[in-house]
């Protein structure tokens, strides 16, 4: 299993502690005092307790599929450099996720056997884009995150080492990210397909899961999980296909994680917005939609173009403190940008009531509100 990088300081690199040495201040002596029988001694008084540290707490925000172009025909006049700047200022928090809907790799690569297939393949050097914008850490676990083959994975992984971040979603490895409060987060990923943990394999889920509680304070799951479009904003009960393709059983997959120790759930790969539910006293988000995708890459009609920004602020024992969405949508190239009318609020609110008295609602300022935390 991978361990953080200890070249960039984003990913929370722990430094090393050095005990100073006290120096003893030398005086010159003193005669000693006449005894006066001990009239007018002051009375020793017991130290004090040290108060107890408070809990550390860390926040996570995660934003749904993301892509700034594709190779060839769909590349930025600018190389990606405007692409977040719709949301500059608003990608903040300890560890940064973004599902990555592609492949940093231009190789060729005939994923479908010679049929018809729609690929997402960037140069990578387009990881300096999500670099730049605050990102610590990509998932890969997804449709397109094979777009360039196995070679293009790896291309694609060593492409976002080399940026200063984390990749996750790599077939049984946990991603471990060390922040600056000294909590480690471990971030496993998931997809219905074989080359990654097979979100459709409960007892394969189960132990990554726990496999990263053992190495990790914080455990975050991500995954690439459901049917697509409009007709796809429910969450199912029981196994969901998609054009001939089986993706798994969502709710059972999201609670597996839990039970097997995860602290968070974020779903996406619809391409819409799917409600939140509370599990255990733990956050389920189904799907964050489409957050950006660049030169028109992803359909913007109505909820295919509205998502959130999502932030928990978590202790260290898995107890939420706060948790805060923010509406965006896609421009008219597909960039992301801030949404003032939060749509997106409307949508999760509608979408909340997948889940009965478990689902998890939003305030008109961002705060969710989540039963029982």
């Amino acid at each position: 299993m991978r361990t953080p990088s200890p070249a960039a300081s984003r990913r929370g690199v722990l430094a090393a502690s050095f005990a100073g040495l006290a120096l003893a201040a030398c005086s010159e002596e003193e005669p000693p005092a006449a005894d006066d029988g001990g009239a007018g001694a002051a009375e020793a008084t017991p130290s004090e307790s040290p108060s107890p540290e408070p809990p550390r707490e860390i926040t996570i925000t995660h934003v749904g599929d993301t892509m700034p172009g594709s190779y060839p025909n769909q590349m930025a006049s600018d190389d990606g450099a405007s692409f977040f700047d719709g949301v500059s200022g608003s990608l903040t928090g300890d560890v940064i996720v973004a599902n990555l809907e592609g492949a940093l790799s231009t190789l060729e690569f005939d994923k479908c056997g010679g049929g018809q297939c729609t690929y997402f393949r960037l140069p990578a050097e387009y990881a300096e884009v999500f670099a730049g914008a605050g990102f610590h850490v990509l998932n890969q676990a997804n449709n397109h995150g094979w777009d360039a083959g196995p070679d293009g994975a790896t291309e694609t992984q060593d492409a976002v080492r080399a940026a200063g971040m984390e990749i996750c979603g790599i077939k049984d490895e946990v991603c471990l990210v060390e922040t600056e409060s000294g909590l480690t987060v471990g971030l496993v990923g998931f997809a219905p397909y074989t080359f990654y943990t097979d979100n459709r394999d409960l007892d394969a889920v189960a132990a990554l899961v726990a496999s990263a509680k053992e190495q990790a304070d914080i455990v975050v799951a991500t995954a690439h999980l459901g049917a697509e479009g409009t007709d796809h904003r429910h969450v199912p009960e029981g196994v969901e296909n998609y054009l001939g393709e089986d993706r798994g059983d969502t709710r059972a997959f999201a609670h597996t994680c839990i039970d097997s120790g995860a602290d968070l759930v974020f779903g996406h790969g619809p391409h819409v917005l799917r409600g939140m539910e509370v599990y255990n006293g733990k956050l389920i988000a189904y799907s964050l939609g489409n957050f950006g995708g660049g030169q028109n890459l992803f359909s913007m009609d109505g909820p295919l173009g509205r998502s959130a920004i999502l932030s928990v602020t978590i202790r260290e024992d898995g107890t939420i403190v706060a948790a805060k969405a923010q509406a965006s949508k896609m421009d008219g190239d597909g960039y992301p940008t801030l949404d003032e009318d939060n749509g997106a609020f409307d949508d999760l609110n509608e979408l909340a009531e997948d889940f009965g008295d478990n689902g998890v609602t939003v305030a008109d300022d961002g705060a969710l509100i989540i039963p029982g935390v």
